[in-house]
């Protein structure tokens, strides 16, 4: 999978959506003194956002024209959808909860596939041998069964880690893509498990 934007924190995506607005009902661009009227913050940190939106490809601004803004980065493709970043998750073992969104990315539609998809970033080395890094976002659709050889994200006591699906000798073996890493064993149907999803893709930033 390819992603088609850098990911925007909830904060960034909120400048942005302003950007859109006041062009729409302008017809022209606001000034990083407006920007920061509108949120409360220093003109400084005005310029600061233009820039990041600009460095990250979401907007194109026109040299010695402040009030010219072209948004280029969500017109990639008419069929792009946000997919919410929800933090963190280990590769190398379950100790840090699914928790709130961190940023978003921005997918063809057609990469995401259907369903529902949300990404989290990997940290841990344990899934190297499937070409999921440390530092990764792993794509994953919400489903709560899995296939044989499918890796998923699995819940263990309420933590999260993304691991290979087998079935062996009536429990569920969650298998690393790294022999360092011992398999992860639990009884089929312990409450204390959960699929959360079945990875679907993986974005690497380079």
């Amino acid at each position: 999978y390819t992603c088609m934007a850098v990911p925007l924190t909830p904060t960034q995506r909120r400048v942005l959506d302003f950007l859109r607005e006041f062009v729409e009902r302008h017809r022209f661009a606001p000034t990083a003194a407006e920007i920061a009227s509108r949120f409360g913050i220093a003109v400084k940190n005005g310029f600061y956002y233009l820039e990041l939106l600009e460095r990250k490809g979401y907007i194109r601004r026109k040299r010695h024209h402040p009030r010219r803004i072209e948004f280029v980065g969500e017109n990639l493709s008419r069929s792009a959808v946000r997919i919410p970043v929800l933090g963190r998750v280990p590769a190398g073992g379950p100790r840090e909860a699914i928790e709130e969104v961190e940023g978003e990315l921005l997918l063809d539609s057609d990469l995401v596939g259907e369903g529902e998809v949300f990404s989290l970033r990997v940290r841990g080395d344990s899934m190297t041998g499937a070409h999921i890094c440390d530092g990764d976002h792993v794509l994953v659709r919400s489903q709560a069964r899995a296939e044989e050889g499918e890796i998923v994200v699995a819940v263990i006591d309420g933590e999260a880690t993304v691991k290979r699906f087998r079935r062996w000798k009536g429990k569920v073996r969650l298998e690393a893509a790294n022999p360092a890493y011992p398999p992860i064993v639990v009884p089929v149907g312990a409450p204390s498990f959960r699929i959360a999803g079945k990875v679907v893709g993986v974005y690497r930033k380079l």
